[in-house]
């Protein structure tokens, strides 16, 4: 059910040399004085330009593991909260202060309040799902309709079974064009709607 660990692997070979190019493209796009992304809004057409098709990169095989995320039960009930957080309602769902209060230091916005809710209404693609240090895990999000930021989730299985999401953040210093260049490579994924939560 859960991604195993050479898929990990490869996924997070491909986002590090994804950022290093990426980085390497800011750099140089710096030096050209040329514009940067802000100038930049993500449309569909983005998924049309994908430059590298990362679907025929990997074995068919592990792409159906990493579709098996969508089914995991601690991505479900992500998508459960950020549901229940827009209606308002909680009555069926765990969700600690800590994943709503919106808190900013170190480079880190913490917070479902400190977000725009057309994030949580847009469907979203996991990047990556991992063990948490502290129990339960964390998960790595993009939004479909907003691709401008990664989030990062923590959801915790309780007790009793049922689950909290417990931590909510996203990071403010991604550079916008290492973001529009991880939208290009990713995109066929990151657009798929049969899959996304």
């Amino acid at each position: 059910m859960f991604i195993n660990r050479k898929t990990k692997i490869i996924l997070l070979f491909v986002l590090v040399v994804f950022l290093v190019v990426g980085a390497f493209l800011l750099t140089k796009s710096k030096a050209n004085k040329q514009t940067s992304f802000n100038s930049v809004s993500p449309t569909p057409s983005i998924e049309a330009e994908a430059k590298i098709n990362i679907l025929t990169d990997i074995d068919p095989k592990e792409l159906e593991e990493y579709y098996n995320i969508y089914k995991n039960p601690y991505v479900l009930y992500l998508r459960r909260a950020l549901d229940a957080y827009l209606a308002n309602d909680s009555s069926d769902v765990n969700i600690s202060m800590g994943a709503i209060e919106k808190d900013s230091r170190e480079g880190i916005t913490s917070g479902l309040e400190a977000f725009s809710k057309e994030y949580y209404q847009s469907k979203f693609v996991v990047f990556t799902i991992d063990d948490s240090i502290a129990g339960g895990e964390d998960i790595q999000i993009m939004f479909q309709d907003k691709p401008d930021r990664l989030f990062y989730a923590w959801v915790y299985q309780l007790a009793g079974g049922d689950y909290e999401l417990r931590g909510f953040n996203s990071r403010d210093d991604i550079e916008p064009e290492a973001m529009k260049e991880m939208i290009e490579f990713f995109g066929p994924l990151l657009f798929d709607k049969e899959h996304a939560l």
